[in-house]
């Protein structure tokens, strides 16, 4: 199978779909509002690529067996178009990939060589932290928010300034944040991921919404 046909319209659908929670073809047929049939044939050649998996549980309600699809594992699909090289492949990502990739579709370019800067500053403690997240409120500098449980780690990633080939300079700066949170250091802001193989950002987001629903609450009743 060509790799471009694996990213069609409809199975790039279901890439993303997969992407938020696994799903049965039911269910994915339901919410990309196509037929059973047609998803099952897309999950089979996905499957088959290794870009997806599936797994067979019980049906307690109906006592029938179940499969659920997921992403199997992480996946890129890169096209080059240079004056020394076109080549396409899909390869397997590493953590460093995925933190990379994170930076490049990030939507100002001009940053892009000072985040990958700073994650080479910080590859070497990748094992000790949870996420990265780039603070888009800051502005007058770019601040990195580093969840760890690591308390020793805000003593050896101190703030560094990275200039450009062009000269250019940006001053980085850490927060150091525990992933069980909350953290105060968080309110109001605005994170990028760049790293968060374990979802804490995204719970930190959630927590946030939880206290600022309850907050609009007391606020109506009183």
């Amino acid at each position: 199978m060509d790799q471009e046909t694996l990213f069609t319209a409809s199975k790039w659908e279901i890439l993303k779909l997969l992407s938020e929670k696994s799903l049965s073809p039911i269910e994915l047929a339901a919410k990309s509002s196509t037929s059973v049939a047609n998803v099952s044939q897309q999950l089979r050649l996905l499957e088959m690529a290794g870009l997806v998996k599936s797994e067979r549980i019980p049906n307690r309600d109906k006592g029938q067996p179940r499969i659920l699809y997921s992403l199997a594992g992480n996946h890129s699909f890169l096209i080059a178009t240079t004056s020394e090289f076109v080549e396409k492949k899909l390869f397997k990502l590493s953590a460093y990939n995925k933190v990379i990739l994170r930076i490049w579709f990030y939507e100002r370019p001009e940053l892009h060589y000072f985040l990958e800067k700073a994650f080479w500053h910080i590859e070497q403690h990748l094992n000790a932290l949870d996420a990265i997240a780039l603070d888009e409120t800051a502005t007058d500098r770019l601040t990195l928010c580093i969840f760890t449980r690591d308390a020793t780690l805000a003593k050896r990633l101190k703030p560094l300034t990275i200039a450009n080939p062009s000269g250019e300079a940006r001053e980085i700066t850490f927060v150091f944040v525990h992933p069980d949170g909350p953290d105060k250091a968080l309110v109001g802001k605005r994170l990028y991921q760049l790293y968060d193989p374990g979802n804490v950002i995204g719970s930190f987001a959630e927590a946030g919404q939880e206290k600022k629903a309850g907050r609009d609450d007391v606020q109506k009743k009183s």
